[in-house]
Formats: C-alpha cells, sequence, structure tokens
C-alpha cells in the first residue's frame, strides 16, 4: 500500500470516528470563538480612540470658548469702567446713587432702600431692594425663594452668562479628572405646577411644602441655577461634589442650599444645585461662610410670602 492510498483511507477512518468528528467540531468553534473575540476587541479600540477623539474635541471647544469669553471681558473692561452696576440682571444705576424715590441723605445712611412698589418692605435691611414686573433684586442680586417669587410669565430660558460660566467650569473640571453635566437646568412655572400639584394630590399641601418648591418660588424658573450630575443624597460623597464645593465659586457659582444654614434657606442640604450669582459674590460668601438669605439680608419662609394666603386657600383644603 502506498503513501497515498494510506493516508487516504485513515482520513476515511478518521471520519467515521465520532470522538475525532467532535474534536474537530470543538476546533472549528474555537477557532470561531477566537475570530469573534479578535473582531471585538479591534472594535472596542475604536469605540476607545473615538470617545478619547469627541473628549479631546470637547476640550478644546471649551478652551476655545473661555478665551473668546475672555477676549470679551477684556473687551468690554476696556470700554467701562469699573465702577459700573454690579452683578444683575436688570438694568439698574450704581446703588450709591440717589434714586428718585430717595433722597440723598437716605442713599448715604446705610438705611434699606426700596422701590414704592415693592411687596417685601421690611426685608434686606441695609441693602437696596428693587422690584420690577414682579421681579425682585437686591444689590442687583435675583432673589427666589419661599419668601419670593416669578410671575408665570417669566420665562427666560437658562441664563447665557450662567451657561457660560458652567462651560468654563466644567472645561477645567474635566482637566483635572471631573466630569460635570447639568442634569436639570431650567423649569418654567408651568412645570413647576405640574410637579408641585403631583405632590399636593399624593400628600396635601404640607407634604408638597416639604419635598418641592411652590410654583413661582422655585429657582429653576429664574434660570440662574442648575443641578449638577444627580439630585440623590449620595452624590454628597462624589468627587465631584467636593470638586463643586471648593472650585464652583470661582466661576461665580454658590451651593445653593449648604449644609447647617436648612433654617435659614428652608431647605434641607443640597451639594448639587448651584445659583449663580456671579464671581464677586460668590467668592465673598464662601469666604465668609454666607447663605444667600444671609448675605442679601432676607429670609426664606412661605408665611413671609405676599401670596401665601392665596396658596393656602387654593391648595390647603
Amino acid at each position: 500500500m502506498n503513501g497515498d492510498s494510506f493516508k487516504t483511507e485513515q482520513a476515511t477512518e478518521r471520519s467515521n470516528d465520532p470522538e475525532y468528528e467532535e474534536y474537530v467540531r470543538k476546533q472549528l468553534e474555537l477557532a470561531r470563538l477566537r475570530r469573534e473575540r479578535a473582531d471585538q476587541i479591534a472594535r472596542d479600540k475604536l469605540h476607545a480612540q473615538m470617545v478619547l477623539v469627541g473628549a479631546a474635541l470637547l476640550i478644546i471647544i471649551l478652551i476655545v470658548a473661555a478665551i473668546i469669553r475672555a477676549g470679551h471681558k477684556s473687551e468690554q473692561a476696556a470700554n467701562t469702567s469699573s465702577a459700573d452696576k454690579p452683578f444683575a440682571h436688570v438694568e439698574q444705576t450704581d446703588k450709591t446713587e440717589p434714586k428718585e424715590s430717595e433722597t440723598p441723605e437716605d442713599a448715604s445712611s446705610g438705611e434699606q432702600n426700596v422701590t414704592e412698589d415693592t411687596p417685601y418692605a421690611g426685608q434686606a435691611e441695609g441693602h437696596t431692594l428693587v422690584t420690577e414686573n414682579g421681579i425682585t433684586y437686591v444689590d442687583g442680586i435675583m432673589i427666589v425663594n419661599k419668601t419670593f417669587s416669578l410671575p408665570s410669565t417669566y420665562d427666560p430660558g437658562l441664563d447665557p452668562e450662567a451657561e457660560q460660566a458652567f462651560n468654563d467650569m466644567a472645561g477645567t473640571a474635566w482637566s483635572e479628572g471631573i466630569t460635570l453635566w447639568i442634569c436639570s437646568g431650567y423649569r418654567s412655572y408651568d412645570e413647576q405646577v405640574s410637579l408641585f400639584e403631583g405632590y399636593v394630590n399624593m400628600g396635601g399641601l404640607d407634604y408638597a411644602d416639604s419635598v418641592s418648591a411652590r410654583p413661582g418660588h422655585s429657582e429653576h424658573q429664574s434660570g440662574l441655577c442648575m443641578d449638577i450630575n444627580s439630585t440623590d443624597f449620595s452624590f454628597e460623597y462624589t468627587a465631584e461634589a467636593a470638586w463643586l464645593a471648593e472650585h464652583c465659586a470661582e466661576y461665580g457659582f454658590i451651593i445653593r442650599f449648604p449644609r447647617g444654614k436648612e433654617s435659614i434657606t428652608g431647605y434641607t442640604y443640597e451639594p448639587w444645585h448651584l445659583r449663580y450669582v456671579g464671581v464677586e459674590a460668590a467668592q465673598v460668601m464662601k469666604a465668609q461662610d454666607l447663605c444667600l438669605e444671609e448675605y442679601l439680608g432676607v429670609t426664606s419662609d412661605y408665611a413671609d410670602a405676599p401670596n401665601n394666603d392665596e396658596f393656602i386657600e387654593k391648595y390647603g383644603t
């Protein structure tokens, strides 16, 4: 028997051997799995490369935006005096200049300055309080809390200056290994109505007041606040929360409801809730450990709100 005939006969015998067939099947299956694994590794590498490229592009965009914004600020600084109006979202004169409704003596006495039509007399002693079109500013800073409300028609969307400040902050955080994003920003009056009334239907007015701001009293309607990353209380123990507490004032933000100030702000500690007030005010508040109510000399209590009786009559039954 020649060699070729022997090999043919041997192959025939193996092809009829169940154990050999099983061995071949397993080898083929292993080869298929190896090919699939190799393909998966290749796909994973491509995905990782795409993520890195996307992250790099985002950083570049944020850096460019920061440079452009810095250029705009420099240009504005060249055209305006540092004695111009303080940070505000309302046009007003320098608070050191007497308004039509005050005398020079009033302006220099340190007493509370208010517009005649404000419903918040007695608030913000020693500060300038202005109420225009239902929106109240103290020393040029918009105030929204349990005492002070916004009209239902106020619908600004997320404030561009606050949004840009967040983007600048997020860019710096990213470069330090911290990822920040806005999980809840602007919320309209109508959205707050739906949210609040849902809680009223669940447990009544007292319950709704304990878990949600009344319509018009939510800072989210101002367009100047944002919840970062999560609204779960476990966020307090994350590196992101620690970074925000340390650095957010550098970009004009405050932790709006800080720990230890619950009886003043009217809300429990929320490490994720930021409010934009401008860099100067934010840094002063951080350095002096003040919440916004302390800084502006105002209360946050529904009992002090001009519309409190109206809410009780509507939702308290």
